[in-house]
């Protein structure tokens, strides 16, 4: 919430360093999750590597599966493709990293952090590679009367017959 308020204060007040600081946003950002994706793996890595692929998997399929049920969901409720894609990357990033703080916070055994910790990882991979990709998938034209996107009491089809 602070760097929201911090960020319409700049916007309101300092337009201009608002918008200097908003340029490099996004590498901040990922310097964060790195580095709290790598606090949250370091400190189960041997347990990680123990387990092997036996819990590698499962984490893999969850949010796989994850996206395509998100995905084909949202197809199935007549959403349109970008908001089904939307819904399937939201969906396949489970959180986590919300996981790891509850069992931190709430388990005193450290080995009931490993599958969050290895799911962070997995989240972010499944997440990642949906993006990257759909990003260079054109969004094919819709009809606009499926697109659910137009205000309620306002026309957006063509009435020709």
């Amino acid at each position: 919430l602070l760097r929201i308020i911090v960020g319409l204060l700049l916007n309101q007040y300092a337009p201009k360093a608002g918008r200097a600081i908003a340029e490099h946003s996004p590498a901040v950002g990922l310097v964060v999750f790195i580095t709290l994706v790598g606090a949250s793996v370091a400190g189960c890595a041997s347990a990680i590597l123990d387990a092997g692929w036996s819990l590698q998997w499962p984490l893999i399929f969850l949010h796989a599966i994850g996206g395509i049920l998100g995905y084909f969901g949202a197809r199935g409720m007549r959403l349109s493709e970008k908001v089904s894609r939307t819904v399937a990357i939201e969906t396949a990033m489970k959180s986590s990293g919300f996981a790891f703080i509850l069992a931190a916070k709430h388990f005193t055994d450290y080995s009931v952090r490993v599958p969050a910790a290895v799911s962070v990882i997995w989240m972010s991979i499944v997440g990642s590679l949906l993006a990257v990709a759909w990003r260079y998938m054109p969004v094919p034209q819709e009809n606009a009367a499926n697109n659910n996107t137009s205000t309620p009491g306002t026309s957006t089809t063509n009435n020709k017959v």
